[in-house]
This record gives structure tokens, sequence and C-alpha cells, in this order.
């Protein structure tokens, strides 16, 4: 499986979803076709981009991390 966060204008997550990772490139070009907007890969032992995100979050592009809305400098 794969887990995706998808963030508004602000980088803000406003939803977070399971993606069937033997779909093409993960699931990412079926959520960008079917619901669009932007989507960050987030992984659920948080291996990557530091947690796994959740809504409300924000999405730090320069450390390429989530963090929680109270962290944001």
């Amino acid at each position: 499986m794969s887990h995706f966060a998808q963030i508004d204008e602000n980088n803000k997550v406003i939803n977070v979803v399971v993606c069937d990772d033997s779909m093409p490139n993960e699931g990412l070009d079926f959520l960008v076709e079917n619901l669009g907007g932007k989507w960050v890969k987030t992984s659920y032992n948080h291996n990557i981009r530091g947690r796994y995100a959740g809504i409300g979050m924000v999405y730090d592009e320069e450390l390429d991390v989530f963090i929680s809305e109270n962290e944001v400098i």
C-alpha cells in the first residue's frame, strides 16, 4: 500500500488516502486524474518526510517533511 496526502495552496494537508501500490506510479496518477489537486507521498512507517501526514499538518517543501501546525515557524 502507498499513502498520499493532498495539500492545498498553503501546503496544509486536507486529505490522506491509501492507494494500491501496484497501480502505475503507486496510485499517484489515479489521484491526480480523478481527484485533482497536489499530492505528496507519506509513509505510515515514518520512512519518508519525517512522519505520517495528518489532516491539518503542513508540508514544508524546503525541509521535505510534514510538520504539525503548531510547529510552523
